[in-house]
């Protein structure tokens, strides 16, 4: 197989693959779960890190070995269980965030900084006394150790006395200082560590040394941690080789002894932490008690081994590259809730740089342990230690020693405080195991320049922190205390803060009852309740401004009285509100106004319904004498009745007008709906009597009463809300019988149906309006309430028709409303036919009001598709007759099509069509639909066809386009027969072909392809864009229409005549040249000389056009100047100028060279003409520097039509450069040889193109020819015989020459045993169907190759049977033959076929 030096280019377009053929190995793509999975670059994510130490020891040996199988087999990263429950949060500090000077967070102060002062009094006598140095480490539990670096430890008991100190000058001078500190469970033992690598055990209880153990750590390593377990004969330490060692301690015939055995070595990893799993002694049946659980922090992971009852890896987790910071890791047990019981489960904490997981230690069974994601923190800052404060909350310290406090839940920053002060101890020596020659790693080494393991301890809720010179305690401070320090700030924060604990929102909340709700809420009340007593004090005082504006002091107190208000209601304690609060605001007149307005937005909003009665007395006289009654009002319509002063409410509500109090306070209180309107209605009835115009007050007041009766009627409260369903009917009655009440006296009400004829006079079509909307309601749809409908009418009639006192407009609103209710009603109204008639005559009685038409046509629609009105019935007749002739006299051409569609007279449907002006109306279409309809008559369609005839000009007028479709598609009838009707109206005909040739006006000319100047892409390489015979043309074939039609757009539309000749090949072009040239159409007369061959004359025309408008730009010395529209008659000349240049350019080709030049040379002259009349003016006139563009453009354009010799020899012989000098041809010359440049530079490049193209093509035929095919065995797949020896179709003696057949899918056979030996029955049935394909691709493949001796078929080579080079070669692609032949005994060295090209370099 021959190697190819040239790069495969592989592009969609190629034949793809076939694996089969190829034997292309299966593969699939990686999941996430795998990609999550692989390891880093730096070193290998299972656990074989977790390598033993060089010890010879064949226990050691074998304790992680069935981990670590375990784990390269069947270990799954826990996150990706919880991937869907995957929380990832982004928390900034509370200091990056933006906020106000001196105001705190939501949270308060949250935690308290406090130095123990007579610890650290002591830390430093000791220091001076004893001379033990400096504090290195800190250990806490109900004791507190501290260890320094001169070996000593100092043990202090809870009221921070020395208790005793261990340790000797000689052991600080032999073993370096403590670098490690731990008590056991019961704080009994205690195991120190030093930097020199030995570890002691001491004896709390009496100071008494009992181990020392030199040989826990290898020589020259420095102990990081050492950590009891819950197992007292169990610890743990790790030393600055990041090696873990596991220390058992034993005491035999009295004799102690600590045997050590090396968990983890740090050849294959680093630990730099570690942190075993307590468990307290009240969960003495957990699962992982005798499990014994240690977590590790490596520099790129975290992992938890289990040590008992065998040691075992159940977790692990990656950690981020972040070379600065070290790993972190601590422990808590926390309630976890599952589907009906809680459990106390282990979380782990661990983080590294500014990245914090949480993982739950779940365990399913005694032996199966399972770590679940419950979150992941994304910090702005980079932490260097952390701590469990209590269950729900952590401290974490930054790398400028900012204490952080977090809510674990909410993942909330809740308070950030400087620590910088405390100046925290760091293990930086330690980790770089100076004390023993600094023999650790640079990683390791740069890891603990921030290491603070021992300076930050947790224990009984209070964090300890150690530093240079003293100790100090964070602890969390009380909810009183937090809203006590809140105070000191502000009472609105300290309120504000206060909510939260009453409302139970609050995070890292102590102090409060955490079971019983009511009474946190108590608690927390009272102190609200306080705090906003002392508020309401001080601001009537201190706070309140001393000086100033009135507005001053009332934005002041509007400013606190919500605060009093939102708190009071919050709590439930209006009572304390309106007692306490509100007599303390009583004592000032501004703040007490201040009060009661304050009040308005909250009882509008319903968040205040009851008001104490002194309060909203105090409140009505306020809003009263300030004439705020609309306020008053409002508040009424919300307010509870019960907490009003009747008395006083309602009189201050008729003296002043409050209708919609009144109506509210009745129906609310009194459960009355129809009292208050009879009484309202009698101030309306008395009003209009008097016949004066009604004032604004009693428009009202009317307004107000149709809304109440629309309310009442519909069953819905007013003027908001809703009502119960028993009193929603209740009150629909009892205003239908007020309303149908026909004497009403008792109530001071006169007149037959005083409530309907009031209501009417105040106003007739809104009244109408009411009723019309209810009766859409259920209430009148069923039977009872068409009867109900009818009753009303009934009434409406008799107060209106059968009476007097209403005027005519208003008689006309009550036939309107009984037109609409008759057609909607599911019962027809009864109506009397003289009232029908009055219905119909009003209805069809014009009115000025286009409004009032159109309402009056929609009600006789109405009528006419309910059937109220039917012309179906011979004796209504007569009726509909009039019903026409009435329509007609009101233009009602709805009305009219339903009347003349029910007499099928389509005719007249059609005119109604015509004169209605309306948007929905069509003509057209009617006439169309109508033409094609199945159920008309060849009568009734003729009428139609004859009435469009007679109004063929309106409908010209309307759509000419439609109007040409509408005869030359419906009715077929000759443009020559409509040409002669409106011969008497050229315009009329013009607009009338125009719509039959089609509106061309906005589409562009297809010569005037570019109106700046430029030329077209097929102009400039002698495309014939102006010949396209072959194109479609839209227009008729009758050429004396299409004459007819030029002729007329000669006269009203010349700047559409050359899109017109361009387009249309069915005009006789000498009568079409006839036609431009009399009414003077340039443009098309220069293209139909063009067209007719006569180049010379259509050159002329075009130029003659440039002369006439370049001649207004100057003539001689003293021309005038001419500027139309300034820079806007530049353009005009351009435009024609382009014109000349396209002609010019389009027939350069076709004339010779004398033609060319007489042309080109004529415009060069015209553009030169001005600069020679200009230019010796002084200062020369303002077209010049236009003249000297345009000569520019025309050099330009002439170059590749004209040679350069004759251009320039013109340009030098002109006047106007002849006398000048070189600067004033120099732009022209430059602007030559850049389209010269341009030119060379565009032909070099496309030449460049083509030979890549080239190369890229015979490129990929050659590596196709040459791609090599490999059988997958040696031997035949029919006969089975080997493939260098003959098949069994074969002879011997023709052994050496037989071919061997090789398919692309790897199968091979003998050319005798596939074309006529080796019969399918030699083949098993499985391979039966490929053998089958395999024959008939080859017999397919050898049909057109039996004359070649060699060939390429698809990239395969075949060779002749002597192995010769005789033979033609060709090459030919078929995209089925899948076939190579060859013989095995030609000289595969022999290159028959060798293609040599090189790239063309890239431009």
């Amino acid at each position: 197989m021959e190697d190819s030096n040239f790069p495969l280019d592989f592009n969609e377009d190629e034949e793809t693959l076939d694996e089969d053929e190829f034997n292309i190995p299966k593969f699939s793509l990686p999941t996430l779960e795998s990609i999550l999975a692989e390891p880093d670059d730096e070193s290998t994510l299972v656990l074989d890190e977790l390598s033993l130490s060089n010890v010879p020891d064949e226990g050691t040996s074998s304790i992680l070995a069935e981990s670590i199988n375990a784990l390269s087999e069947d270990y799954r990263p826990p996150e990706l269980d919880a991937l869907k429950n995957w929380e990832t949060t982004s928390i900034a500090s509370n200091e990056s965030r933006p906020k106000e000077r001196g105001i705190k967070s939501v949270h308060g102060s949250v935690i308290s900084l406090n130095r123990m002062t007579m610890l650290s009094e002591n830390l430093a006598s000791s220091a001076e006394k004893r001379s033990a140095g400096r504090p290195t480490v800190l250990a806490v539990s109900s004791l507190i150790g501290v260890g320094t670096s001169r070996g000593f430890v100092l043990i202090f008991d809870t009221d921070q006395k020395l208790k005793m100190c261990l340790g000797t000058p000689q052991i600080g001078e032999k073993y370096g200082g403590v670098s490690a500190l731990e008590f056991n469970i019961d704080v009994t033992r205690m195991l120190v560590g030093y930097s020199k690598g030995e570890i002691l055990m001491y004896d709390i209880t009496n100071g008494k040394l009992l181990r020392t153990i030199t040989d826990a750590t290898p020589p020259g390593t420095a102990v990081l941690h050492v950590k009891f377990t819950d197992d007292l004969t169990l610890a743990v330490c790790n030393d600055s080789g990041g090696s873990v060692f596991e220390l058992n301690f034993r005491r035999v015939m009295g004799v102690r002894s600590c045997e050590s055995r090396c968990l983890f070595s740090g050849s294959r990893g680093e630990v730099c932490t570690i942190a075993p799993l307590h468990l307290t002694q009240v969960i003495a049946d957990h699962a992982v008690r005798d499990r014994h659980l240690l977590a590790m922090g490596t520099l790129t992971k975290v992992f938890v081994v289990a040590l008992r009852p065998k040691t075992k890896v159940v977790f692990l987790h990656r950690l981020g590259m972040n070379p600065s910071s070290a790993p972190l890791i601590s422990w808590k047990l926390s309630h976890f809730k599952y589907n009906d019981h809680t459990t106390v489960d282990p979380m782990l904490m661990f983080a590294r740089g500014d990245v914090v997981y949480f993982f739950h230690a779940r365990c399913e069974g005694w032996g199966d342990i399972k770590f679940v994601h419950l979150r992941t923190m994304n910090l702005t800052y980079k932490i260097i230690n952390l701590a469990w404060i209590n269950s729900q909350t952590i401290v974490l310290v930054d790398v400028r020693e900012q204490l952080h406090v977090l809510d674990v839940d909410s993942q909330t920053d809740l308070e950030s405080k400087s620590a910088d002060h405390i100046k925290m101890v760091y293990n930086n020596a330690t980790f770089k195991s100076i004390a023993t020659g600094g023999n650790v790693s640079a990683a390791l080494a740069t890891v603990g320049e921030r290491a603070c393991y021992h300076s930050m301890v947790s224990n009984g809720g209070s964090i300890y922190l150690l530093g240079y010179d003293s100790i100090y305690t964070a602890t969390l401070n009380n909810w009183k205390d937090r809203i006590n320090i809140a105070l000191t700030y502000s009472h609105q924060h300290a309120l504000k803060l206060a909510l939260t604990f009453y409302n139970g929102t609050a995070k890292a909340a102590i102090g409060l009852p955490s079971g019983n709700r009511e009474e946190r809420m108590n608690l927390v009340s009272e102190m609200i309740l306080e705090i906003l007593v002392e508020f309401v004090d001080l601001s009537m005082t201190s706070l309140c401004p001393d000086s100033g504006k009135l507005q001053v002091l009332i934005d002041f107190y509007r400013n606190v009285v919500p605060v009093c208000v939102d708190h009071c209601l919050h709590i439930g304690r209006v009572d304390v509100l309106f007692t306490r609060i509100y007599e303390r605001f009583r004592d000032d007149c501004v703040a007490h106004g201040a009060f009661l307005e304050c009040l308005e937005p909250y009882i509008i909003n319903d968040r205040l319904m009851i008001i104490n009665p002194q309060v909203m007395k105090d409140f009505i006289e306020h809003y009263q004498a300030k004439n705020m009654l609309e306020s008053i009002e409002q508040c009424l319509l919300h307010l509870s009745v019960e907490s009003l002063d009747l008395n006083q409410v309602m009189h201050m509500c008729w003296a002043y007008g409050l209708y919609d109090a009144i109506i509210s306070i009745h129906s609310r209180g009194m459960n009355d709906f129809i009292t208050p309107f009879c009484e309202l209605l009698l101030m309306l009835q008395s009003s209009l009597k008097t016949g004066n115009p009604l004032s604004d007050k009693l428009t009202t007041l009317g307004n107000k009463l149709l809304v109440y009766m629309s309310s009442c009627l519909a069953g819905i409260a007013y003027p908001t809300g809703n009502l119960a369903r028993s009193t929603s009917m209740s009150v629909k009655d009892q205003m239908f019988e007020c309303l149908t009440t026909p004497f009403m006296t008792e109530k001071g009400l006169e007149g037959i149906y005083p409530v309907v004829q009031t209501l009417l006079h105040f106003s007739t079509k809104e009244f109408l309006n009411v009723l019309s909307l209810n009766f859409a309601e259920e209430y009148f749809r069923d039977e009872e309430g068409c009867s109900k409908v009818q009753c009303i009418v009934d009434i409406l009639l008799q107060v209106m028709v059968e009476n007097e006192g209403f005027r005519p407009d208003q008689i006309g609103s009550l036939f309107t409303f009984l037109a609409r209710q008759s057609a909607r009603q599911n019962s027809p109204l009864h109506l009397t036919t003289l009232l029908r008639h009055q219905v119909v005559e009003f209805l069809t009685t014009p009115s000025d009001n286009s409004t009032d038409n159109e309402e009056r046509q929609q009600a006789l629609v109405e009528l006419l598709e309910c059937g109220v009105l039917s012309s179906d019935d011979r004796e209504r007749s007569g009726e509909t007759a009039r019903l026409v002739e009435l329509a007609e006299q009101a233009a009602f051409y709805r009305v009219l099509k339903i009347l003349h569609t029910r007499s099928r007279r389509f005719d007249l449907v059609f005119l109604a069509h015509l004169r209605d002006t309306s948007s929905d109306s069509d003509a057209f279409h009617y006439v169309i639909e109508t033409m094609s309809s199945y159920d008309k008559s060849e009568m009734e369609k003729k009428l139609v066809k004859t009435i469009v005839m007679d109004h063929i000009k309106d409908l010209i007028k309307l759509d000419s386009g439609r109007m040409a479709s509408l005869f030359m598609s419906v009715f077929k009838e000759s443009m020559q027969v409509i040409a002669e009707k409106l011969k008497d109206d050229p315009l009329m005909l013009f607009n009338f072909l125009r719509g039959i040739f089609g509106d061309r006006s906005k589409h562009s000319s297809t010569n005037d392809l570019n109106k700046l100047g430029g030329i077209s892409m097929e102009s400039y390489f002698g495309g014939e864009d102006m010949d396209d015979e072959t194109s479609t043309s839209s227009y008729p074939n009758d050429p004396h229409i299409c004459e007819l039609y030029l002729d007329l757009l000669c006269q009203y539309k010349k700047d559409e005549v050359l899109d017109f000749v361009q387009e249309c090949y069915v005009v006789r072009p000498r009568t079409a040249l006839d036609l431009v040239l009399r009414h003077g159409a340039d443009d098309a007369s220069a293209f139909l000389l063009e067209k007719s061959g006569d180049i010379s004359a259509a050159f002329n025309i075009l130029i003659g056009v440039c002369k006439e408008k370049m001649q207004l730009l100057g003539s001689g010395g003293g021309g005038v100047e001419v500027d139309v529209g300034g820079g806007r008659y530049y353009e005009i000349i351009n435009t024609s100028m382009d014109k000349v240049v396209r002609l010019c350019q389009r027939n350069s080709k076709k004339l010779v060279e004398k033609q060319r030049e007489k042309l080109w040379f004529s415009l060069l002259d015209l553009t030169l003409k001005p600069q020679n009349n200009g230019g010796g003016q002084d200062p020369p006139p303002p077209h010049l520097d236009f003249c000297k563009e345009r000569a520019r453009k025309t050099l330009n354009s002439m170059i590749g039509h004209m040679s350069l010799s004759a251009v320039l020899q013109k340009i030098i012989q002109d006047p106007a450069y002849k006398s000048g000098e070189f600067s004033e041809i120099k732009n022209l010359l430059l602007g030559m040889l850049d389209t010269y440049q341009y030119e060379k530079t565009l032909i070099g490049t496309t030449l460049h193109l083509l030979s890549r193209d080239r190369y890229k093509s015979l490129n990929q035929l050659k590596s196709s020819i040459t791609h090599g095919i490999a059988p997958r065995s040696q031997f035949c797949s029919i006969c089975r015989n080997p493939l260098l020896r003959g098949g069994s179709a074969t002879l011997v003696t023709d052994a050496a020459s037989q071919k061997m057949i090789v398919f692309r899918n790897g199968s091979q056979y003998h050319e005798g045993c596939l074309l006529r030996g080796g019969s399918v029955s030699q083949i098993s049935l499985q391979n039966c169907a490929s053998v089958e394909k395999d024959r008939s691709s080859f017999e397919s493949w050898r049909k057109p190759q039996q004359q070649m001796g060699a060939s390429f078929v698809s990239g395969v080579q075949i060779s002749d049977n002597n192995g010769g080079g005789g033979g033609n070669q060709k090459t030919r692609e078929r995209s089925k033959s899948k076939v190579r032949t060859t013989s095995f005994l030609q000289d595969f060295e022999d290159k028959r076929f060798t293609l040599k090209i090189k790239s063309p370099p890239l431009m």
